[in-house]
């Protein structure tokens, strides 16, 4: 048995709120790695490669999950926004299909949270619903609700999918209103274990089954 630390970096997100419509502001490292999607939600997707783990034919446990992150600055008027961080055994494609290239349909929390294949999916996640602080000036956003995810399902797969959703809800645009998600760096800690054959022929096996159901048409 050998345990293991992954980690992956995840860039800060400025969302100008001026126009009627939320879009990506124009500063801050790391702005270009935001794609938006659909209603009002922006999104990353990155990679973690465990090929060199688990090509010894070993397989790898999550133990636990935890997130070093920045601030959240909000000017949103009477908004707030929600925020989640997935990391997956197989791609997320809400809604299955995205509507055009490099795109993602968003449903709430960025999955389904009554479909069992995503939640077998999803081995560790967190999220959290943020507001303005009123009693500080700054525009400090404290976190209202936070929530963690996944199944915590063991995984032999080469890669491990990660993914930040940030949706804003309930804002009124205007000039000077706006949203700042600082960086943040997702960790991972697991063990690694040689299983029995037939356990992971199995997993092998029901991970090709996850990898199908998020090609369906």
């Amino acid at each position: 048995m050998k345990e293991v630390v992954l980690n992956k970096l995840l860039g800060y997100l400025q969302i100008d709120e001026g126009a009627p419509i939320p879009e990506i502001g124009p500063t801050g490292p790391g702005a270009g790695t935001w794609i938006k999607g659909s209603n009002n939600t922006f999104y990353q997707a990155t990679e973690i490669d465990i090929t060199g783990l688990t090509v010894q034919e070993l397989t790898f446990f999550p133990t636990s999950g935890s997130v070093q992150r920045g601030p959240v600055n909000l000017g949103l008027g009477l908004g707030y926004i929600s925020e989640q961080i997935l990391v997956t055994v197989t791609p997320i494609q809400s809604g299955r299909v995205p509507p055009s290239p490099g795109q993602m349909v968003y449903r709430p929390f960025g999955f389904d949270l009554e479909d069992e294949m995503e939640f077998q999916n999803i081995i560790w996640g967190r999220a959290w619903t943020w507001n303005a602080n009123t009693a500080l000036p700054g525009n400090f956003g404290v976190p209202i609700n936070i929530t963690d995810l996944g199944s915590g399902s063991p995984t032999n797969g080469d890669t491990l999918y990660i993914y930040r959703f940030v949706s804003v809800q309930g804002y009124t645009s205007g000039a000077g209103h706006f949203a700042e998600v600082g960086p943040a760096r997702v960790i991972i800690t697991g063990q690694l274990r040689e299983e029995p054959e037939y356990q992971q022929i199995m997993r092998l096996r029901r991970s090709y089954e996850l990898q199908q159901t998020y090609d369906e048409d």
